[in-house]
C-alpha cells in the first residue's frame, strides 16, 4: 500500500476593495465592515475519488484537476467522484469525515501562518491522519502547509478495485 502526499500549486486571486459608503459622506454612520475570516477557523474541501484502470476515463463532475494527468495519479486510467463536501474546521479542534472504506478521516488546522512578502498569501498548516475501522492506523499524521486553492493528495487505500484518492485544499 502506498501513500501519495503531495502540495500541487493553484492559482488563486483574491481581490479586496472597499468603497466610501455614500452614507458616510452625507454625516451617517459607516455600515459595518464585511466580516472577515478568523484566523482560528477554516473550511476545507475534501474530494473523495476513486481510481481504477477500467478505462472510463476522469468523470466530468470533478472538475479541472491536472493532478490527475500527472505521476503519480496518471498511473490509474480512470477517476469517478464519490464525494465532495466542505468541512469547517476550529483551529485545535480536529474534524473527522468518514470515508466510503469505513475508516475516518481526521484534519485539523495547527495554524495559519502570515505572508511572509506582499505577494503572498496567508499559509495554512494542516494535518491529517486516517483510521481503519477497528482502529489500525492508515496514515497516522500528515502535515502539510498550504496557501488557500492549493491542492494536497493522499491516497493509496485499497477500495473496490482501486484505490481511494482524497484532495484536500482550503477555500479561500
Amino acid at each position: 500500500m502506498r501513500v501519495f502526499a503531495s502540495v500541487f500549486p493553484a492559482v488563486m486571486a483574491l481581490a479586496l476593495g472597499l468603497s466610501p459608503s455614500s452614507a458616510v459622506a452625507q454625516g451617517q454612520a459607516p455600515p459595518p465592515a464585511p466580516a472577515q475570516p478568523s484566523d482560528a477557523a477554516a473550511t476545507f474541501e475534501l474530494v473523495v475519488l476513486h481510481a481504477t484502470n477500467d478505462g472510463t476515463g476522469i468523470d466530468p463532475k470533478i472538475g479541472k484537476m491536472p493532478e490527475l494527468g500527472k505521476p503519480p495519479f496518471s498511473a490509474y486510467n480512470s477517476y469517478k467522484l464519490l464525494e465532495r463536501t466542505k468541512i469547517g474546521v476550529q483551529k485545535g479542534k480536529p474534524t473527522t469525515t468518514k470515508l466510503p472504506d469505513g475508516s475516518v478521516l481526521m484534519v485539523s488546522l495547527k495554524d495559519v501562518l502570515a505572508a511572509k512578502k506582499r505577494d503572498e498569501s496567508k499559509r495554512y498548516v494542516i494535518s491529517t491522519s486516517i483510521q481503519k475501522p477497528g482502529g489500525n492506523t492508515f496514515l497516522p499524521l500528515l502535515e502539510v502547509n498550504a496557501s488557500a486553492g492549493e491542492n494536497f493528495f493522499v491516497a493509496g487505500q485499497k477500495h473496490k478495485g482501486g484505490v481511494l484518492v482524497l484532495g484536500v485544499k482550503v477555500v479561500p
